[in-house]
């Protein structure tokens, strides 16, 4: 069973809290975080929860969006501004490619959204595992953070109503993936000898699982295989011929 939370980052105005915790009422999620919330959470926060007091109240402060990452298996980012085509950082799906993978899968998902008036930086997008945006006019894209989280809620709550529920299988663990995309960074630099290359391409395997359905036994196939060819070219390569193709750009 998929498990959800609501993460703010930075909040502005508390108003916007409360009609957070408001749309997260309607559709069933009960976790909020609040990292570094700039606003105090006072009447107005309140009057605008409604009968999504409870969520409020029981919100949970976090000090950084790193802190929050270790505690979920799925982390996706917001943005209103879609990357340019070969932007990996702000490479995004819609929120019905989103709500499509975490119907078939459980595990903790946490769903991130960005300030109201400079949203998520591009480090902080590069915490998440994936990035969703929601098409809009392109000229005036970037919706209010409450409306974007009730969007985002209502596509995710239409795709987990069905009334016939089938097992699901697990995802991996924030464990799980953190092992297989160092080795992913192992065996890019056993390869090219690149930091930025080798970043680029845990960067990319990141992006690509958080867009597809991963399962955990995926990802303990894919561990298995990049372990297994780092170690066998780790043992190889005091050969010439290795180190000849190593030297090359």
């Amino acid at each position: 069973m998929v498990s959800l939370a609501v993460v703010l980052v930075e909040p502005l105005y508390e108003e916007n809290v409360g009609y957070t915790a408001r749309v997260m009422k309607n559709f069933g999620v009960e976790e909020l975080i609040l990292v570094n919330p700039r606003c105090e959470l006072g009447i107005e926060a309140v009057k605008r929860a409604m009968h999504g007091r409870d969520v409020l109240e029981r919100a949970r402060l976090a000090s950084s969006l790193d802190e929050v990452v270790k505690t979920y298996d799925l982390v996706i980012g917001t943005t209103g501004k879609q990357g340019k085509k070969f932007t990996q950082t702000r490479r995004f799906m819609t929120p019905e490619r989103l709500a499509e993978k975490v119907s078939k899968l459980g595990g903790k998902v946490a769903i991130v959204f960005g300030r109201e008036d400079r949203g998520l930086t591009n480090e902080e997008l590069r915490f998440c595992d994936g990035v969703v945006t929601i098409p809009a006019n392109p000229e005036y894209p970037i919706l209010n953070l409450s409306h974007a989280v009730a969007v985002v809620l209502y596509v995710i709550f239409r795709e987990l109503r069905p009334e016939v529920k089938l097992p699901k299988p697990s995802m991996p663990s924030r464990e799980e993936m953190m092992v297989l995309l160092e080795y992913v960074k192992r065996l890019s630099l056993l390869l090219w000898s690149s930091e930025t290359r080798a970043e680029r391409a845990v960067l990319i395997v990141k992006r690509f699982l958080s867009s597809c359905l991963t399962t955990r036994e995926d990802v303990r196939v894919l561990l298995g295989l990049i372990r297994e060819s780092y170690d066998r070219l780790s043992r190889l390569g005091t050969e010439p011929h290795l180190k000849a193709r190593r030297a090359q750009p």
